[in-house]
């Protein structure tokens, strides 16, 4: 006779939220490495390769290339992070590479004080952000097909602003934007730690399936910090389009 099965559930729960923490911290560390290599290249970008980046997206085909490549990286990426999460991960430093060229044109347009207020601000929204969706007890599925629609809303106000630039456009798009990726981060949070926990309770855990998890989870919150930090730098930099 066991006299100390009663401790046993309390061991196993113990032991699963060690396992989550430790998950997380992998995944932020991730995310910490691809936010380092874009500001590095976006720093070489600037202080180097100025005249270059500032030709190639002040020319239409160029910047449709880059785009072209940036979506066949993402595409990629979710084909290979499960089935090779090392060379998913291989591709989520790469993408941070070419982000950090987008960057050196941020870096080229605005003041380094509107810079550094946006990123401020995005650093102090995205710790609420993902508090919220870690420690809420609730489940926020119900929310991804409202923020579909408003990623959709905010493209398709994007393009026609790109065709007819107008000045409280530009202002309400960048504020719409912070709401949705600030939204999109707690729902990942949120999506990402169920995931964890739904496949930690089965009887066999899949080490390469957490690992794609950890590599495809930081890519996720990567572009919600990328994305907030863009529409803080536009909202903080008015609508100058130097």
């Amino acid at each position: 006779m066991n006299n100390f099965n009663f401790a046993e559930p309390h061991v196993e729960n113990h032991g699963r939220i060690d396992g989550l923490n430790a998950f997380f911290r992998k995944v932020y560390g991730y995310m910490a490495m691809a936010l380092l290599v874009t500001a590095v290249t976006s720093y070489i970008g600037i202080r180097y390769f100025a005249v270059q980046i500032a030709s190639i997206y002040r020319n239409p085909v160029g910047l449709v290339i880059m785009l072209a490549v940036m979506m066949g990286m993402v595409v990629l990426f979710n084909k290979k992070v499960y089935q090779n999460a090392g060379a998913a991960f291989g591709m989520l430093m790469g993408f941070a590479v070419f982000n950090g060229a987008t960057f050196a044109v941020i870096g080229l347009s605005f003041s380094i004080s509107v810079i550094g207020s946006a990123f401020f601000a995005t650093a102090a929204l995205y710790l609420a952000m993902t508090a919220y969706g870690f420690l809420t007890k609730k489940s926020m599925a119900s929310m991804g097909t409202f923020l579909f629609g408003g990623l959709v809303a905010l493209i398709v106000a994007q393009v026609v602003n790109m065709l007819f630039f107008n000045s409280w456009l530009y202002l309400l798009s960048s504020v719409a934007g912070i709401i949705i990726f600030a939204l999109m981060t707690a729902y990942d949070i949120n999506t990402i730690k169920q995931r964890y926990v739904e496949h930690a309770q089965g009887s066999h855990r899949d080490a390469r399936f957490e690992q794609g998890l950890a590599v495809s989870a930081a890519l996720s919150l990567y572009l919600n910090f990328i994305n907030i930090f863009i529409y803080m730098v536009q909202l903080f930099g008015g609508s100058s389009r130097d």
